[in-house]
């Protein structure tokens, strides 16, 4: 990719390797090889598993990645959570636990209990889903890839932890960090003890679909992501430790798109990641447009994408989110998955997704220094980030002293958000104080400033419905209202077609003939149009016309 394409800010990235230099010794000497070269924080971490259920919503049975629904079922209590949270503790409470403890949870999704036969189960559900996911990689990359076994798992369950079981909090209140996953503790668990180090709570779930534990692949499938986000959110902040004023949401795969839909309809998110996510893709972004609740107008959250070579991601993608300041850094010789606890994995278990051009721990490490980084400058207030160049205020985030730095992030490019309008009921409320005048000179204001579109197509549709109840009776604001939206979206056969219909109305016919003309020019190719809308701007604007000449 060209990264000088659409660039909107220079490259301007400035990223400490050593985010503190403050680590107690107990931290620094307990150097883990399951956490490779990371450098943990300043804080031990305690983890603990919340099992709970959503009991306005039913229960599922488990679902394998194939579809299969299994013996794993529990579904008389309720829509079942397994919320996992790693947090900061204090240093030698609670009990050390290996890697067997997160692949564990694996088989207790829906049904709580411990067994031997769940034991059996989860161990499986790890071997199959690393095979699936290795025989994904190569897809990708290119070349083959041994089997997963029995023996290469071994390996990985006999790996010490950071994190302690049911380890004392420390008191007082830490930034939250969101990472579902399908794979949840276990993809993601390095990740969420690194960040806890660092003072964040983090928290992970698996999100379910509508009738098994299996998220589905749609549209409708990330809304009910996004609804098991909202409740696990909502546990999560019955806890004594957490800032509920500086939540994020960090994702990998088709969980990005979760996040993205999340953030438009929760502006309590304050920053978004997208780990190797989907987000950056045709088919992701149609799934999110397909969605009435997603409007990238209601995203003005930071967000971090990395990413890394791949037929189906073009970060222009996400250009459309356009009110975010968005960071791009792109990884090419890694892939999606490596960027889960598999990155760290492949020093004990070798490709164990597949040979990668670039070095996968290195990759890993270097992206999870970057996300916290971003987290410190965007999350965390001045006085916590003392330790970042420039201090906790600055709004660099990578320059060349960094990249230089740096083995496997190899490119870099920001784009700065554009001046946000205010949202629809900020904008009623100026209308009835102040008139349309009001409406007009935001628009004038926002446009001025780069802002090519201030208000989104929807906006329009809705500002429409609501000045036509008693606010408008000779029709002249509506007029007004669309006069804006041609300025705005002049190819658009329903801006033309509303821009004709209010200007007959209020006597303006040669302008009325010529929008239906252009109208009607339009709406074949439009993919704007429903069926149903189509055909009625041909049918009306051909009418129209008629009565017009």
């Amino acid at each position: 990719m060209n990264t000088n394409k659409k660039m909107k800010l220079p490259i301007v990235f400035s990223i400490i390797i050593g985010l503190c230099s403050c680590q107690t010794e107990s931290v620094i000497n307990e150097r883990l090889p399951i956490m490779g070269d990371l450098d943990l924080g300043d804080y031990a971490v305690g983890y603990k598993t919340i099992f709970t259920y959503d009991e306005t919503r039913k229960g599922l049975p488990y679902s394998d990645w194939d579809g299969n629904l299994t013996h794993n079922h529990k579904v008389e209590l309720g829509r079942q959570f397994q919320i996992n949270v790693w947090y900061p503790a204090e240093h030698s409470s609670g009990d050390r636990i290996n890697y067997s403890h997160y692949v564990n949870l694996r088989g207790r999704q829906t049904d709580f209990g411990e067994s031997e036969e769940q034991s059996a189960f989860a161990r499986q559900t790890m071997i199959d889903q690393t095979q699936g996911l290795g025989n994904v990689t190569v897809g990708v990359i290119g070349g083959t890839k041994e089997e997963f076994t029995n023996e290469h798992l071994d390996k990985l369950l006999k790996l010490e932890v950071y994190g302690r079981l049911n380890a004392t909090p420390i008191n007082g209140k830490f930034p939250v960090v969101v990472y579902p996953n399908g794979g949840s503790p276990a993809f993601q668990s390095i990740t969420c003890e690194y960040l806890a180090s660092h003072g964040y709570v983090v928290v992970a779930f698996v999100p379910k679909g509508r009738f098994s534990s299996g998220m589905e692949i749609s549209t409708i499938g990330l809304e009910v992501a996004v609804d098991d986000f909202e409740f696990v959110l909502e546990k999560v902040s019955e806890q004594p430790n957490v800032d509920m004023d500086r939540v994020s949401f960090l994702a990998n795969a088709i969980s990005s798109s979760v996040g993205a839909a999340a953030v438009s309809r929760n502006d309590k998110i304050k920053a978004l990641i997208s780990l190797e996510g989907g987000l950056p893709s045709a088919f992701e972004q149609g799934l999110l447009n397909e969605s009435v609740f997603y409007l990238p107008e209601n995203i003005t959250a930071p967000i971090l994408i990395i990413y890394s070579d791949h037929p189906s991601i073009d970060p222009e993608y996400t250009f459309e989110l356009k009110y975010s300041d968005r960071y791009y850094a792109r990884l090419s010789g890694m892939s999606e998955f490596v960027m889960l606890n598999y990155g760290m994995f492949d020093a004990f278990v070798p490709n164990i997704l597949g040979k990668h051009k670039g070095n996968t721990q290195k990759g890993f490490e270097e992206a999870h220094q970057l996300v916290l980084r971003f987290l410190n400058q965007k999350i965390k207030p001045a006085s916590r980030t003392s330790t970042l160049a420039g201090g906790g205020e600055t709004e660099e985030l990578l320059d060349a002293t960094y990249l230089n730095t740096r083995t496997e992030i190899d490119s870099t490019f920001v784009l700065e958000g554009l001046p946000t309008p205010p949202n629809i009921a900020l904008l009623k409320d100026l209308f009835m104080k102040d008139g349309f005048d009001e409406i007009e000179s935001i628009y004038k204001d926002l446009k001025e400033n780069g802002n090519l579109q201030p208000y989104s197509m929807s906006f329009y549709k809705d500002y429409r419905s609501w000045l036509a109840w008693q606010k408008d009776e000779d029709y002249k604001y509506r007029q007004r209202l669309y006069a804006l939206g041609y300025d705005s979206y002049p190819e658009s056969a329903r801006m033309n077609y509303n821009l004709a219909y209010y200007s007959m109305l209020t006597g303006q016919n040669e302008k009325a003939i010529k929008h239906y003309k252009k109208a009607l020019s339009l709406a074949d190719n439009d993919p704007d149009l429903s069926v149903s809308e189509r055909e009625n701007v041909i049918k009306y604007s051909r009418s129209d016309l008629e009565e017009l000449n």
